[in-house]
């Protein structure tokens, strides 16, 4: 037993060495395949390698503004209700996310298109074509751990790569303008439009006032004097301001929130104590409807001033946690035109296709040498002519 297995490994040595043997006789009868085919591959890297354009690689780096919450909260909490504010925040879990989104976004794609005129300059026909194009130079990446963004811009003039990766930075400072990013940025612009439609109101409101106090003569202010419709201008005023609290609460919580419970009880109760006011007043009822209209645009005055001094007050509280939140985008390296070029790396194309060919020639000298065998041997001659003739080969 132990001799047949002693014969069976002495014999498998024999075939390894045998194989051995014939590959190495194998790339021998082939080797100027062998050889030609890398040295052509090799020489076609070369060639292609040193036509290529070369293109320059400019790098900026910059920082997204950080969320400053706890230092929000601070700053509101001399408004009362409305200091909840500080917890609702754009919710975005990673803000750098959010700055690359921004830089990938077509309007922002389009502006930088239309400052450097890339259209022309990558010779495309429709701005979609322009905005792929600008999309395989331009690579956005950002570092998770140092929380900050970098852009890196491909062209062949490395003057013209750092503009472009500049430019990105530019247009995200434009955009940042437009939009309402962080807490205080929403709060401003929310005011700013609340702001705009109280003074439509009121100037409507005192023009009727006008109207209406001219049509009815000085009556008007004796039956605003007689009657309660001071006081119940005073209370709409005072209604109008948490109506303008509950609003701006309404984009951060919800209805279960404890100060939207708060705010919406004691806005029951001023309209609650307002109805019992206006109905404990006659004089109103007894007089002329010009009077009437004149009391009610008196009531839609002293309500829409009221708003007013809300809204301006929390808007400029608004703009001064704007302002303490600093600049919004800040570029800690400035892109550079580049000194030396990041493409083509000839030695890698050299190399991988120099690795290629001498692959490709090793496989084709094989190929070639079992052809070659084939046609020698009795028993598949027969069947290489019925290829050869089948493929139209002509014989050597």
């Amino acid at each position: 037993m132990s001799e047949q297995t002693s014969n069976t490994a002495v014999d498998s040595m024999e075939e390894d060495e045998i194989s051995l043997l014939d590959l190495a006789i194998a790339l021998g009868e082939e080797k100027k395949t062998l050889f030609t085919i890398p040295a052509i591959t090799t020489t076609l890297a070369i060639v292609v390698s040193l036509l290529m354009t070369p293109i320059f690689t400019a790098k900026t780096v910059m920082m997204p503004p950080q969320q400053q919450q706890s230092g929000a909260a601070s700053a509101l909490a001399s408004l009362g209700a409305l200091a909840g504010l500080a917890g609702g925040a754009a919710g975005i879990k990673s803000p750098d996310e959010m700055y690359i989104a921004f830089m990938q976004s077509e309007s922002l794609q389009k502006a930088v298109i239309q400052k450097l005129n890339l259209q022309e300059r990558y010779e495309k026909k429709t701005i979609f074509e322009t905005r792929e194009h600008l999309k395989g130079v331009v690579k956005i990446a950002s570092d998770k751990k140092a929380g900050l963004i970098t852009i890196e811009a491909d062209d062949k003039d490395p003057e013209f790569a750092a503009k472009l990766a500049n430019a990105h930075v530019e247009e995200l400072r434009n955009l940042m303008g437009r939009l309402a990013v962080t807490d205080a940025q929403q709060r401003r612009v929310f005011y700013e439009q609340a702001i705009t439609k109280t003074q439509n109101e009121l100037a409507e409101a005192e023009a009727n006032f006008r109207a209406a106090k001219e049509k009815s003569g000085m009556q008007v202010t004796a039956v605003i004097a007689e009657t309660s419709v001071r006081a119940g201008a005073e209370m709409r005023a005072q209604i109008a301001a948490k109506e303008v609290q509950l609003a701006a609460m309404g984009s951060f919580a919800t209805s279960q929130n404890p100060d939207v419970q708060r705010l919406g009880g004691e806005l029951a109760a001023l309209r609650s104590q307002l109805k019992k006011l206006e109905q404990g007043s006659g004089a109103e009822e007894k007089s002329s409807p010009l009077q009437q209209l004149a009391v009610k645009s008196y009531r839609d005055i002293k309500a829409r001033e009221a708003m007013m001094g809300v809204l301006v007050a929390q808007y400029e509280s608004a703009r001064v946690d704007e302002a303490k939140e600093g600049p919004l985008i800040q570029q800690v390296d400035v892109a550079l035109p580049p000194e030396r070029k990041s493409k083509p790396k000839r030695a890698i194309i050299v190399l991988v296709a120099a690795f290629a060919g001498l692959f490709l020639g090793v496989l084709v000298a094989f190929v070639r040498r079992a052809m070659r065998k084939a046609s020698e041997n009795p028993e598949t001659s027969g069947q290489m002519a019925k290829l050869k003739a089948v493929w139209r080969l002509k014989s050597s």
